[in-house]
């Protein structure tokens, strides 16, 4: 499926990589659209309203804690993590998934052919997947963007 058959997809998914560093994408139904760089735990919830709209499909990354990661740290992420999905459960008025890394970086490993050696580049696939997304991956930490976009691509593509 192409960039365009993507974008103009009759399902509409919304995908959340959570976290304050995190990312939202609405993507399908004529959308592409990402937002990021939150400051607060509001803002998050802003960019879910914003982007809810007409969306029939919600995925948002299942996460845990990771080894070395400190208490305060892992509190915070929770606590952001948490708010993402009162705000996808409050603003969708649809189905909710939730996906473990493994299963979306596991798709696209199949579907580009990239081997479980070689280290999974997200923003890299991202790009090649969806080129529109290029502006949205610029940077080192935009990982999370392309986190965010990979979900709703594999929603779109692996339903």
């Amino acid at each position: 499926m192409g960039e365009q058959n993507l974008i103009q997809a009759p399902v509409c998914v919304l995908a959340v990589d959570p976290g304050l560093s995190g990312a939202v994408c609405r993507l399908g139904g004529g959308h592409f659209d990402v937002r990021r760089d939150f400051k607060t735990l509001k803002d998050i919830t802003i960019a879910i309203r914003d982007l809810a709209g007409d969306v029939t499909q919600g995925v948002i990354e299942f996460v845990h804690s990771r080894p070395g990661q400190g208490v305060r740290s892992m509190f915070s992420f929770g606590l952001a993590t948490g708010v993402a999905k009162s705000a996808l459960w409050s603003w969708l008025q649809a189905p909710v998934e939730e996906v473990a890394p493994q299963a979306w970086q596991g798709f696209f490993r199949g579907l580009l052919r990239v081997p479980r050696a070689t280290e999974f580049d997200a923003r890299a696939v991202a790009a090649k997947i969806l080129p529109s997304s290029v502006p949205y991956l610029s940077r080192v930490k935009d990982h999370n963007s392309a986190d965010a976009i990979l979900m709703a691509a594999w929603k779109l593509l692996a339903s």
